[in-house]
């Protein structure tokens, strides 16, 4: 578990010392000057965490807290490609740091070390920006999967104690499987939550001889077996009245076989007819076909664990798999909140410092929302973090040396105390309400 002395010291660590020393590396900094590297990366990052549609004038304005005159023009010359360079460094080493609080009282939780959630998000970036990130070509659409330039940002975040792996970078080509985190390994005694773009069986493999329980929703031609190495008639086996749940021991790959659990529900009529829309646009945007099988198996949930049933029951599986959202509204919160995926200027180098300083941005949001409220699980996190924007500037006065973090922390607590918390729901529950309270709601 992390003090807020301990984040004290990393935050004047990458955002101060490194911060000053990677400026002159990446060139963005030649000589002594006012705007150093670390009051450059405290304006733009804390700047745009306060007001993330900052114009110049007001990151100027925001500037004099840490005793910099610069004006508008003379910061807008700044951002040129070296300190995008230089903003992408600082990014680099801020993630690297570990952030980790009181583990969240959810009785789901306490068998796994950690309960690791992963996803990944595109940003659409300036065509002229093609040969640093490459997109998946053709950019006269507004779709992710056809843009000339685009980013990737690849998370994975820990339900338990809410640290925050990443945001790690990659092309927007680069496939969910073979991103910077695909080579990371998972503590022992973790649990591993992600959707079907995530499916491996040889990672799945690999987790399970290292001691990581993994819950995920197979692909909809994953070949199951049975103990004896006979294929498994999946139609005959899947359960057929809606809510009803089925739990068969199963394996995964022929040769180097897997034991794992598989769980079966059906669902409602209505839930199919979303899963097949959805299939649909998915298969239109991608220039695919939906295939039979997948239009099938729309009418069921599978999931896949290595969990015994002791540690994951049935509907703690399907709990679990809801809370995977959770990552969905991270970025959701980032891009719709932080606006990561907007910038004010349409020069390229300009706009790409913006969205490495609105990355630095969310990185330290979140730092400050598990210390205000992420050990609450009816914490609303969209409520927090503009509690968190509001004190933003306040973070300068701390690494400035004017204040302490603990006051700000104290600030921000007593804020979050009123308002900053989730609605129960009589229809579609919130995730708080489905954790702590299970999912009979859908199987009905």
């Amino acid at each position: 578990m992390t003090s807020v002395t301990q984040c004290e010291a990393m935050l004047n660590h990458v955002l101060n010392e490194r911060a000053n020393v990677l400026a002159k590396e990446t060139g963005f900094v030649k000589r002594e000057r006012k705007l150093t590297g670390a009051s450059f990366v405290q304006v733009m990052a804390l700047g745009h965490l306060h007001q993330p549609e900052a114009t110049l004038d007001q990151l100027t304005q925001d500037a004099q807290i840490c005793g910099v005159q610069i004006s508008a023009p003379g910061l807008h010359q700044r951002c040129t490609e070296s300190a995008a360079t230089f903003l992408q460094a600082v990014l680099a080493e801020l993630v690297e740091q570990v952030v980790t609080v009181k583990a969240v009282p959810v009785a789901l939780f306490k068998g796994f070390q950690q309960v690791i959630i992963e996803d990944a998000s595109t940003i659409v970036l300036p065509a002229d920006l093609a040969e640093l990130w490459q997109g998946c070509g053709g950019s006269s659409t507004s779709s992710a999967e056809h843009t000339a330039s685009a980013l990737k940002l690849h998370v994975r975040l820990d339900l338990k104690r809410g640290q925050l792996i990443g945001p790690h970078l990659s092309a927007g080509r680069v496939h969910e499987l073979h991103g910077p985190l695909s080579e990371q390994p998972l503590p022992a005694g973790s649990l591993y939550v992600a959707d079907r773009g995530y499916w491996s069986l040889s990672r799945l493999r690999d987790w399970s001889e290292q001691g990581v329980r993994f819950c995920q929703h197979p692909k909809a031609n994953t070949v199951f077996y049975d103990r004896q190495g006979k294929r498994i008639d999946l139609e005959m086996a899947l359960p057929r009245t809606v809510g009803q749940v089925k739990v068969m021991p199963v394996v995964l790959g022929k040769c180097d076989p897997l034991p794992v659990r598989l769980i079966m529900v059906r669902v409602p009529s209505e839930v199919t007819r979303q899963r097949r829309e959805r299939l649909s646009e998915e298969a239109r945007d991608k220039g695919k076909v939906v295939s039979e099988q997948q239009w099938k198996l729309a009418e069921w949930t599978l999931v896949v664990t290595n969990a015994s049933a002791k540690q994951l029951g049935a509907q703690q599986a399907l709990v679990l798999l809801r809370e995977r959202w959770l990552i969905e509204l991270l970025f959701k919160l980032w891009k719709s909140q932080g606006q990561i995926d907007e910038w004010r200027s349409a020069l390229p180098w300009h706009a790409l410092c913006e969205l490495y300083a609105k990355l630095i941005a969310v990185v330290i949001q979140h730092w400050l929302l598990l210390f205000g409220c992420w050990y609450d699980p009816w914490r609303s996190l969209v409520k927090a973090s503009a509690v968190v924007r509001a004190l933003a500037l306040d973070l300068l006065e701390v690494l400035s040396g004017l204040s302490r973090l603990h006051s700000l922390v104290r600030k921000m607590r007593r804020r979050m105390q009123s308002g900053c918390r989730l609605n129960r729901r009589a229809s579609e529950p919130c995730l708080a309400q489905v954790l702590l309270e299970g999912l009979d709601w859908i199987l009905t």
